[in-house]
């Protein structure tokens, strides 16, 4: 290792455990020499050198199953390309099931593997124990096994990593401390970073990665940026040798259990997520901190011996040869933190691994690695996308308790579709949250955002009974979805993300960075899509012109930190343009339906009808004794307007609302109906079904698209999609279609397989029930390499497959329910 600092580097790496080294390796495979990684004490004495070496390939979306398979198939050949062992060994794994919930769980997950490509069969009982010869089965509901999963040793592993980027050119110093990082800041801009400065001297760098694993949150202080995690107790056990275990079995997982167990020296290694685990080094961290052991806790052991037991009793009798404790990070929702930061250029993150750092690390640092080199990613990582959070989002108690409470037991609890947490709850309520409780609200969190998901009637309660079929909400939000189609209702949707952008170039700005035609008169609202060079959709939001040089963004709640930091990134720096959050300024509701018009009128003086205030037009209205700005717009497909409120005024205006609704019989509406809706209209949503790999073109967005505009030159990834264009048929690869399930009986959520004439073909983007037709709904990107047109869609049957049996699904062109768009317009 080095022991003189470089007065400079291109890449600094902070943090020298597995994600660091990785990232190290993959620059200097890439081609990039000049790369510093520092060290605080020893490579991999952070948090590394004591996991379980878990190597698990299936993960909950494709892009991350992806980097997990790709992490795998790097360590396996290491060895070989550095000389250095790595312990790696592909023996497979077994997960098996206690409930009937669980059973469903892992049968969708089946459906998901088939779908990623990922080698997975469910297998009897009476096999699962001749894989696992100690498992004790007569209680389980199923098992499952995944051939090509593995273990590695962590500390071999990572060492073979760092060799592998000294060997590539990057330089590894060790024993040095980093005290701050200094960045310059132009007022208004995004800030870049300058140097590193260590107790060894400073480094001027391009480049800083921060894969300071547990220290972490601490580094991104040192910019300013918010990376919520903080460091959980992590144990397991190992035994002495036990009849029956051998080196070539697969390990095993009892989430029901909370446990897993591998084969370790003839014995059994044994550790878990509990539920309730205990947060540590909220006070800081030691600073002689290297291989550090914590101290042994047996009481908090017990729930795991207890089930380990239960599935393995030869730990009732067998020797115990050690406890290891060590400290690892962890996430408010238990997903790690990957990306360039917002607010500062070329400052990276890849850390918060939430116990899956050397199952993640091999993927990580490929992507953080490619994402430094060309630009921008390979895939989409919106999952870990260090831009999910609010800056807010950082504090200690915040994350502490969710931490505590869930993150961690989250890794093996059931995964249930719209399971909510229940911890670091409240943080951020509309004014009207109290108004929406009393009647019958039951509320579900993004990005902090309290929102109500569904209303009970009176005499129920509104909480959530969770399951992987039609759960205690299921009918209640049918009745809101109804209201909205055949009569009226009214959502909350103030936790979308809400920007102005004004200024003499701001309509230049805008211009440049949406791929629609925002040179509109005065009060039209236009909806568009922001891409990359690679013309594929970074965000999808609509824009009004509100006056000459000043516009509304609104973009979804989740990704107003993500959008936002895109946006203010493509501004140039002489432009004069001033970009500023305004989302906690206005609440935001939805009025919707076909008596929509008629309840406003209720509460404002305003002329509403078609000809004064036609569709995607906006304007200001008086409504109760104050004022809104009023959009006619609909994310759920009907005649209806979007009201913006000052969040002074909004209480009396929603109390007037309410009142004037009851000679309609107006209905509260919550987010599952909102999503049902949509997606009975064909309506698409950023993340799951767009994402920066599609193109508009793709994705049935191309009326967005104005390649050709007197209003300007240029927009951002206009090329690429003159390309494609051009291309004809052949440059449409593939199609995002509709389907709907023929069997009204079915649920899905995500990720079932989809069959094209047998073969598989894609996965659902994302399902809901489309209650107007009585199926459930979905989209899915159909795929064919000599080009995509609607009659190679058309000409073929089509089949999903939910718990492992398959249900014939009809293809929709257009929206089933109202494909000529109507209803928004009468």
């Amino acid at each position: 290792m080095a022991n003189q600092i470089p007065s400079h580097a291109q890449v600094v790496i902070i943090g020298g455990g597995i994600v660091g080294c990785s990232t190290a390796y993959h620059l200097t495979e890439m081609g990039w020499k000049d790369v510093v990684l520092l060290e605080r004490k020893k490579i991999s004495s952070g948090t590394s050198w004591a996991a379980a070496g878990l190597l698990g390939q299936l993960w909950s979306t494709s892009p991350l199953t992806k980097l997990a398979s790709y992490g795998a198939d790097l360590y396996a050949g290491l060895e070989a390309k550095t000389g250095q062992p790595t312990g790696y060994k592909r023996h497979g794994s077994i997960r098996v099931s206690r409930t009937e919930q669980r059973r469903s769980e892992y049968m969708r997950a089946l459906g998901m593997a088939r779908a990623f490509g990922i080698k997975m069969e469910e297998i009897s009982l009476e096999e699962a124990k001749r894989f696992f010869p100690v498992m004790q089965t007569d209680d389980l509901t199923g098992a499952w096994y995944q051939p090509d999963d593995g273990v590695t040793n962590p500390e071999d592993t990572t060492q073979a990593l760092a060799k592998g980027a000294r060997m590539g050119g990057a330089t590894i110093i060790e024993n040095i401390k980093v005290l701050d990082i200094e960045t310059t800041c132009e007022i208004g801009g995004i800030k870049e970073i300058k140097s590193v400065k260590t107790d060894k001297g400073d480094i001027s760098c391009e480049y800083i990665v921060n894969c300071a694993g547990m220290w972490g949150r601490e580094v991104g202080k040192m910019v300013g940026v918010s990376l919520p995690l903080v460091a959980a107790e992590h144990m397991h056990m190992t035994t002495e040798p036990i009849d029956g275990v051998y080196k070539e079995m697969p390990y095993l997982r009892d989430m029901d259990g909370y446990i897993y167990i591998k084969e370790e020296m003839g014995g059994l290694l044994m550790g878990g997520f509990e539920p309730y685990a205990k947060t540590w080094g909220l006070k800081g961290i030691p600073e002689n901190f290297e291989h550090t052991q914590l101290n042994e806790d047996w009481d908090q052991m017990e729930l795991f011996i207890e089930n380990a037991i239960i599935r393995c009793p030869a730990f009732a009798e067998v020797g115990v040869t050690s406890l290891t404790t060590v400290p690892e990070s962890f996430t408010p929702d238990t997903s790690y933190l990957l990306g360039e930061a917002p607010g500062i250029k070329n400052f990276y993150v890849a850390c918060g691994m939430n116990s899956v750092g050397i199952t993640s690390a091999g993927g990580a640092g490929m992507a953080i690695a490619t994402w430094l080199v060309q630009g921008y990613p390979e895939v989409d990582l919106w999952p870990v996308d260090v831009r999910r959070y609010n800056k807010w989002q950082n504090n200690l108690k915040y994350i502490e308790n969710r931490v505590n409470v869930e993150s961690v037991g989250n890794l093996y609890a059931d995964h249930y579709p719209f399971k909510q947490p229940t911890s670091s709850r409240n943080v951020i309520k509309t004014p009207i949250h109290d108004r929406l409780a009393a009647r019958g609200a039951c509320f579900g969190v993004i990005s902090g955002w309290e929102r109500a998901n569904w209303f009970a009637p009176e005499g129920v309660e509104p909480k959530y009974e969770y399951s992987w079929g039609r759960q205690n909400w299921f009918e209640y939000s049918a009745q809101e979805h109804k209201n909205i189609r055949e009569n009226v209702g009214i959502y909350d949707l103030t936790s979308m993300g809400k920007f102005i952008v004004e200024g003499r170039d701001a309509e230049k700005v805008l211009q440049f960075i949406c791929a629609n035609d925002v040179a509109v008169p005065v009060g039209k609202v236009v909806y568009t899509q922001l891409l990359n060079e690679r013309g594929g959709i970074e965000a999808d939001l609509t824009v009004t012109k509100m006056e000459e040089g000043k516009f509304l963004i609104v973009t979804a709640g989740a990704t107003t930190t993500r959008d936002f930091d895109w946006i203010k990134r493509h501004i140039p720096t002489d432009a004069h343009v001033v970009l500023t959050d305004v989302t906690h300024a206005y609440v935001m509701w939805g009025v919707m339906g076909p008596k929509s018009r008629d309840l406003l009128s209720e509460i404002t003086d305003a002329d509403l009808g078609n000809s004064a205030f036609p569709f995607a037009t906006a304007k200001e209205i008086d409504v109760g004794y104050a004022t809104a700005f009023a959009i006619r717009m609909s994310f759920v497909g009907e005649l209806g307007w979007e009201l913006y409120i000052p969040t002074m005024f909004c209480q009396d205006i929603f109390d007037k609302l309410m009142e004037a609704g009851e000679k309609y019989n107006v209905g509260l509406c919550g987010l599952h109906a909102l999503d049902s809706l949509r997606l009975e209209k064909g309506y698409r949503h950023w993340s799951s079904d767009i994402t920066p790999d599609n193109t508009p073109y793709e994705a049935g967005l191309g009326f967005c698209v104005k390649l050709n505009s007197p209003n300007r030159d240029n927009f951002i990834g206009r090329d690429a999609l003159i390309a494609q264009k051009e291309a004809g048929v052949k440059g449409m690869k593939k199609k995002l279609v509709i389907f709907t399930i023929n069997d009204p009986e079915p649920l899905i959520y995500h990720d079932e397989p989809i069959y094209r004439n047998g073969q598989l073909s894609g996965e659902n983007t994302h399902g809901s029930y489309a209650h107007m037709l009585g199926k459930s709904i979905g989209m899915v990107y159909l795929s064919n390499l000599d080009g995509i047109t609607d009659e190679w869609i058309m000409d073929a049957q089509y089949e999903i497959e939910v718990e492992d049996k398959r249900y014939p699904i009809t293809i929709h062109l257009k929206a089933p329910w109202d494909p000529a768009g109507k209803s928004i317009k009468i």
